[in-house]
């Protein structure tokens, strides 16, 4: 339910895809009008960006953009501005809220400093998790134009994975991983066995790290953790007791799903807008 009168939110937008659906539907959940700042490209020129030349221009990225607000939220009221600086409509009177991704808080902090600067009131927060791909890295515009994945957050090469697992579970392992990913290269070794320092650094940034340790060998029962190299995931564990549990477990840890937002409440009771 709408809860802030005009919310506003900035990118790129290059390559559309699944992690700017989940801001922009926050936006609209959150927000009774939205105003979407798109990055000119005059702004991109100063900024460092991972194949920077295959970045669409201002008119083709609002042309998709528009088309996807049309389609999704054709009954709400929205607009897109250029955005060539830092703040766009972000520091300007009558905004309520700021939505962001979780690794842009600190553009979000910005935003607040230069509103106390200018005697506004700071605008609430609303920090929305990213969303993974299927290798459980963030879906981001530079891996998609890069072609790793799709927009939709599907990898689009080979996925290596590393596992470490009893022989008797390797069977519903390899069933799973199969059934998630297009052809997987899966490395097996014993369980708690660590790469050597020599192996962690021929390490690909997307492999994925795969751990099942049998908790109770006489009744079956066996620990998975999973975690993805180079980013913060807690470690994901539970027990299951027959090989068809085993793969079921797998198949749910490794589709992931995304995060609710979360808004400052100190921030939303400090802003909440004035009802004369």
């Amino acid at each position: 339910m709408a809860r802030f009168p005009v919310v506003v939110l900035g990118g790129t937008f290059d390559r559309l895809h699944v992690g700017h659906e989940a801001l922009l539907n926050t936006a609209f959940h959150v927000g009774q009008r939205v105003g979407i700042g798109l990055t000119t490209t005059a702004f991109l020129r100063g900024r460092s960006k991972p194949r920077a030349e295959l970045i669409g221009s201002y008119l083709a990225r609002r042309r998709a953009l528009t088309a996807w607000l049309r389609r999704h939220h054709s009954d709400r009221a929205w607009w897109i501005a250029p955005l060539d600086d830092g703040f766009g409509r972000s520091v300007e009177p009558g905004v309520s809220a700021l939505v962001v991704s979780s690794d842009t808080l600190e553009g979000a902090r910005a935003v607040n400093r230069e509103r106390r600067r200018r005697g506004l009131p700071p605008v609430v927060v609303v920090a929305v998790p990213l969303v993974l791909a299927d290798d459980l890295q963030p879906v981001s515009s530079r891996r998609v134009r890069a072609r790793i994945i799709s927009r939709r957050g599907r990898r689009l090469s080979h996925i290596p994975i590393r596992v470490r697992a009893p022989r008797e579970a390797r069977p519903a392992i390899r069933a799973a991983l199969e059934d998630v990913y297009p052809s997987p290269q899966i490395r097996w070794s014993a369980p708690g066995e660590r790469p050597s320092r020599s192996q962690r650094e021929r390490r690909s940034p997307s492999e994925i790290d795969l751990e099942v340790r049998p908790r109770s060998p006489p009744n079956g029962t066996w620990s998975i953790a999973i975690a993805a190299s180079r980013i913060r995931l807690p470690a994901i564990r539970v027990r299951v007791r027959s090989a068809r549990e085993l793969e079921t477990a797998v198949q749910e840890r490794l589709r992931p799903r995304p995060a609710e937002p979360r808004a400052s409440r100190r921030r939303i009771r400090r802003s909440r807008p004035n009802k004369h």
